[in-house]
């Protein structure tokens, strides 16, 4: 059994943390109160770190509360909602107190970030994540894509590995120092879980406005985003497809499955990560595939059509990799 934890703090405490910290410390008793270095071995998580995040004076990571969860045999997934809902709740403090938004003080940056907790509003009212009708400027973008990290709880680092961009680069784009490219915010959007056609129409729109060079470029991904789960173009002609037997149907299934499988093994035992983020962005650039679409198969969490799989090994060949398996590209 676990030693008793101490108090949780009741004076000068944030009541979302507090809460969010008894909730942690509930879970571990309904696994049976194990002890931190338990809990530490089986997630990998630093007994200091785990203390800390039930301690309720701050709110910890996500990292730090997925392994806290899982410690405890429960599904992160579950807490993901509670955490990000504590974590807009506590920041970003500068731009959400009263007496703040009230400042006759505010330059235009400032003013925009402090409607920041009034646009999360809509967006869990409505379940849909645009931008403000009002937005129609670089800073209008750029301060839009930062309510959308802090909204996410995204670091700089999670969005750079789902992207696939270095950190530095997503901080340079979010800053104003490099510019917003419709292959950017394609990626960035899809990294933050924004997906469906009508809601990247309208942040394609946006930067349309804000940039009319990248007008060219933002029809053209709103073109690849015609496409469903699987990644395949979706069809609006009116004829139905032919009938396919569910033999036929299964054995397609599984030999995509194999190839997709041989491929994924390929693309991790055989690339380093700079190598395989100099691909991606290649083939995002010539065959419109979304390089975060590719991430995420990289993790099993989504799928790749055979075509896009045979592009991927003719790009891999082209760049003097000529070991990677033939089933692929059969």
């Amino acid at each position: 059994m676990g030693r008793h934890a101490k108090e949780l703090p009741t004076e000068q405490a944030d009541t979302c943390i507090v809460e969010f910290a008894a909730a942690l410390r509930s879970l571990r008793e309904q696994a049976g109160n194990p002890t931190l270095a338990e809990m530490a071995s089986r997630a990998g998580i630093s007994t200091a770190s785990l203390s800390k995040a039930a301690g309720g004076h701050e709110i910890p990571s996500w990292r730090v509360t997925e392994a806290y969860v899982e410690a405890c045999g429960h599904d992160p997934k579950s807490w993901r909602k509670r955490w990000e809902n504590v974590r807009r709740a506590t920041r970003p403090r500068e731009f959400v107190s009263d007496e703040f938004v009230e400042s006759l003080n505010l330059d235009p940056e400032q003013r925009r970030r402090a409607s920041w907790p009034r646009i999360w509003e809509r967006w869990d009212r409505t379940g849909m994540i645009l931008p403000t009708h009002r937005a129609e400027t670089a800073l209008d973008l750029r301060i839009a894509l930062q309510s959308l990290r802090a909204y996410r709880s995204l670091s700089l680092r999670q969005l750079a590995i789902l992207m696939p961009y270095s950190h530095s680069t997503v901080a340079a784009v979010l800053s104003g120092a490099r510019p917003v490219s419709a292959f950017f915010l394609r990626n960035y959007l899809q990294a933050c879980g924004v997906t469906t056609y009508g809601e990247v129409l309208q942040w394609m729109d946006l930067l349309r406005a804000a940039d009319p060079t990248e007008k060219s470029a933002a029809g053209a991904v709103l073109n690849s985003t015609l496409r469903d789960n699987g990644g395949n173009s979706i069809s609006y002609a009116w004829r139905p497809r032919l009938p396919i037997s569910s033999e036929i149907d299964r054995l397609k299934k599984v030999s995509l499955r194999e190839r997709s499988d041989h491929l994924r093994t390929w693309l991790l035992g055989k690339l380093d990560p700079k190598a395989r983020n100099a691909i991606y962005r290649r083939l995002e650039k010539l065959y419109g595939i979304n390089a975060v679409d590719l991430r995420l198969f990289e993790r099993q969490e989504w799928s790749l059509s055979l075509d896009q799989l045979n592009k991927i090994v003719r790009e891999v060949k082209r760049h003097g990799f000529k070991d990677i398996d033939p089933v692929v590209d059969s």
